[in-house]
């Protein structure tokens, strides 16, 4: 069934926290101090992060966070629809904050801004061409990645 409208939601940090500090509490999973060390840490983040960032800035005390323990709560995060895996240029994955739920994202590659693409009208085009091809659509997931307005004009 097509939507035909698409809203855009843009995805502050301080709300992120919040959303997802109060979604691990209702799954009844304990906010030890690593992982409330790392939820503050990926709130605070103004770009694309990689994993190996985040457990090196968690290592050192007083957080002392061990590495398994951030891979385990990154790879929780990305398959509960928390964060969105980008692939960069150099074929390496970086991580931005999203939100659980049939979203597309506009990724800005410098600062990571995300805005959220809720809705899916904008990808019936592509649906109608493909039938007319014979190809049936089962899923689709739209990722689109550049410079949001404020780093296009500091890039200037």
């Amino acid at each position: 069934m097509p939507h035909h409208h698409n809203t855009i939601i843009s995805l502050n940090p301080t709300d992120w926290e919040q959303l997802i500090t109060n979604a691990l509490r209702a799954h009844h999973i304990r906010l030890t101090q690593p992982r409330r060390a790392i939820i503050q840490w990926i709130a605070g983040q103004p770009a694309l992060f990689s994993a190996e960032a985040l457990a090196a800035a968690l290592a050192p005390p007083p957080a002392s966070v061990s590495r398994a323990t951030v891979y385990r709560m990154v790879d929780y995060l990305h398959d509960h629809g928390w964060l969105a895996r980008i692939q960069t240029e150099r074929g390496l994955y970086a991580y931005a904050r999203t939100m659980p739920g049939h979203h597309h994202h506009a990724i800005c590659l410098r600062c990571g801004t995300t805005l959220l693409i809720d809705g899916c009208a904008i990808l019936d085009e592509i649906t109608v061409l493909l039938a007319q091809h014979g190809f049936t659509v089962q899923n689709h997931l739209l990722e689109l990645t550049g410079l949001c307005q404020r780093c296009q004009v500091s890039a200037r």
